[in-house]
């Protein structure tokens, strides 16, 4: 049992480094077209929530990722009328009003670091700290802003404001000896609550303050800040494990499972909906209780799953009270957001891996296939969030960049099979599905599928009406899509190694940061490319640059990318392994690349940090560049990189 259970927590923590979206096991859903509507009562909400609980309840305890709500029907194949097609000269796109490279310009998105009107402004760990962005950098202040040692924390600035949110877990005080019946036991090491712990704090000295608190019973999925407003996305969803047996045979797990079968009759509303506790500098309580009603929790007409996805309107420039809270009985992985719309994506399948069916239950074919659930909301009040709709796709997403919205319509690349079953199999292929909103539905307009075949995506950026799309298993295949009408292929480019992250230079040119490879695959180190899309029946690669054997959070986290079209430099940090060294010691840099009009590649400088420091962030600040680390920060000039000062934290 124990071994089980452990086989879960690995293959979870696997599946969630493959891209942004955590891709949980569950039942797929069942697609229909109906929108939402409330439970009307509590009544009616503890009913069904106890009832999904009932359903997904094994001898070790609720079913991880159990079935999650239906979603709307996508498969209607009428094709919506098409745009003028958009040519493949995207304009170049530097970095956001706060030094974060961002998905859609106007919306803004929390990063570990932001720079605005000479600040640096830095979370680590669970303190605040603003430093001066100079040639010799300062510290002006600090504030540590949670007792929560947990990291993953982020930042927005709002005016002269900054809400920090930091992700956590409140470990509950029960233990095996509350449990009466000793054939079963209560799992300490799995009871608690994820919170998110969202602070508000006044940046307007250098010295920051605190200002205002709420912490929510619920795990923190991300946030977007739209023309100072503020969605802040929770999730809420059983306990993974009540009881589970202490010794073997049918009887035990049995008694067990009515252990945890009499706990999900019995789970109260403080369980189900998130609670929040909002205080004020002093310790006030301003707020207290559950954080949505029963009446503004919503589901689909047959809906499934116990869990509750929460969006948090607020307005920073006037406090942490929400303005509008909206709940739908659903979970959430992933939230990506234009200036109008907000969505939130779960990628999931019935069974994780063929190694636990014995425990998850045998595969079925008909409900295991991989699908993507989406959920949007309208975003265009200041003070309201307003749900619109919800669909289904098939196939998984690797991250928010796999979504796009564009004069009305979503965009959505998917790969059909899991990354180990596809690997394993070669039975998988990617897509583009175009979606548009239609009676509180999310329903599809048209697709294109079949690209990569055996291979999974990598990347994906839209430009306009044009989406371009790197899968990779041996070698790289760069697709160009014409999504103004009917979805259809423009041209393809295959070159060995593959792009992470692709980002539009302007002039016809597209940057991608990611891995070379050999014709058979084989990964031989890091990589920058050029690619030429001017013409989009013809991509072609322009010039490469390689950077050897390393690591770089780019690869990962287009936030740690970033781009001046001015200077035509390209910075992000890089760790390079020397293996021609026997030693730990591995030294880290933030490097900037030029690339030339004509799409020629070159290493501008490269600014040296401490061995065994892996720098976060590269910031720039006019002719100044900022490495960020969990220990400190290093100044340079950003035309040639060489260091100015540094600040150890």
């Amino acid at each position: 049992m124990y071994r089980r259970i452990a086989l879960v927590a690995i293959l979870t923590a696997t599946v969630t480094g493959l891209g942004a979206a955590q891709l949980l096991p569950g039942r797929a859903p069942v697609a229909h077209a109906d929108g939402l509507t409330s439970y009307g009562s509590c009544e009616n909400l503890l009913q069904h929530y106890r009832t999904e609980l009932a359903t997904i309840v094994t001898s070790p305890g609720y079913r991880l990722g159990g079935p999650i709500e239906a979603a709307a029907d996508s498969s209607a194949t009428s094709v919506a009328g098409g745009a003028e097609r958009s040519s493949g000269d995207a304009s170049a796109v530097g970095t956001g009003p706060t030094g974060t490279n961002l998905q859609e310009q106007g919306v803004d998105e929390p990063d570990l670091a932001k720079l605005r009107d000479g600040r640096l402004v830095v979370l680590v760990g669970n303190t605040l700290r603003v430093v001066s962005a100079e040639d010799d950098p300062r510290l002006l202040g600090s504030l540590r802003v949670s007792d929560n040692d947990a990291w993953g924390g982020e930042l927005l600035l709002v005016g002269d404001r900054a809400l920090v949110v930091v992700p956590g877990w409140r470990q509950d005080r029960r233990t095996d000896d509350e449990s009466s019946d000793k054939s079963r036991r209560i799992a300490p090491d799995f009871m608690g609550t994820p919170t998110t712990e969202v602070v508000l704090v006044d940046l307007a000295s250098d010295e920051p303050r605190l200002l205002e608190r709420s912490v929510y019973d619920a795990q923190y999925v991300s946030a977007r800040l739209v023309d100072g407003t503020v969605r802040l996305v929770t999730t809420t969803q059983p306990q993974p494990l009540v009881y589970y047996p202490i010794t073997s045979g049918r009887a035990a797990e049995q008694q067990s499972r009515n252990a945890n079968l009499r706990a999900a009759g019995a789970v109260g509303l403080d369980t189900l909906l998130p609670q929040v506790v909002r205080t004020d500098a002093a310790g006030t309580i301003l707020e207290q209780g559950t954080a949505v009603p029963c009446d503004r929790t919503f589901h689909a007409r047959n809906a499934t799953g116990a869990s509750t996805l929460l969006v948090t309107t607020m307005r920073p420039s006037e406090g942490l009270a929400a303005t509008d809270r909206t709940a739908v009985t659903t979970d959430g992985d992933l939230v990506y957001a234009s200036e109008d719309r907000l969505y939130v994506a779960t990628s999931r399948w019935g069974t994780v891996s063929p190694l636990i069916d014995t425990w998850m239950g045998p595969a079925n074919p008909a409900t295991d296939e991989v699908s993507t659930q989406l959920h949007a909301f309208d975003i265009t009040s200041d003070t309201e969030t307003r749900y619109v709709g919800s669909g289904t796709v098939p196939g998984y997403v690797l991250g928010r960049w796999a979504l796009s919205s564009h004069e009305g319509a979503l965009r959505v690349a998917t790969t059909r099979q899991p990354p180990w079953n596809g690997e394993q199999t070669g039975e998988t292929s990617s897509m583009l599905v175009k979606l548009a909103e239609r009676d509180g539905a999310l329903v599809e307009t048209g697709r294109v599928g079949g690209l990569g075949r055996t291979e999974h995506i990598r990347a994906v950026r839209y430009f306009g009406d044009i989406a371009a799309v790197v899968t990779f298993r041996q070698t790289d295949p760069l697709y160009m899509v014409d999504l103004s009408g009917t979805p259809k292929v423009l041209g393809e480019l295959k070159v060995p190694g593959f792009s992470t992250y692709l980002h539009p230079l302007g002039d016809g040119l597209l940057l991608g940061i990611g891995q070379d490879a050999t014709k058979e695959g084989q990964v031989t180190g890091m990589q920058v490319s050029v690619f030429d899309v001017s013409d989009l029946t013809k991509p072609a690669l322009r010039d490469k640059l390689r950077l050897g054997q390393g690591w770089s959070a780019a690869l990962d986290d287009s936030r740690a990318f970033g781009y001046d079209p001015q200077r035509r430099q390209a910075m992000f940090a890089f760790t390079g392994y020397d293996q021609s060294v026997v030693s730990n010691m591995e030294q880290s840099s933030a490097l900037g690349i030029t690339v030339s009009t004509d799409g020629d590649l070159s290493l501008a400088g490269q600014l040296d940090l401490a061995a065994n420091t892996w720098p976060q962030r590269v910031l720039t600040d006019g002719d100044r560049v900022f490495a960020v680390a969990d220990n400190g920060i290093v100044a340079g000039d950003a035309a040639t990189m060489t260091r100015t000062g540094e600040l150890s934290f």
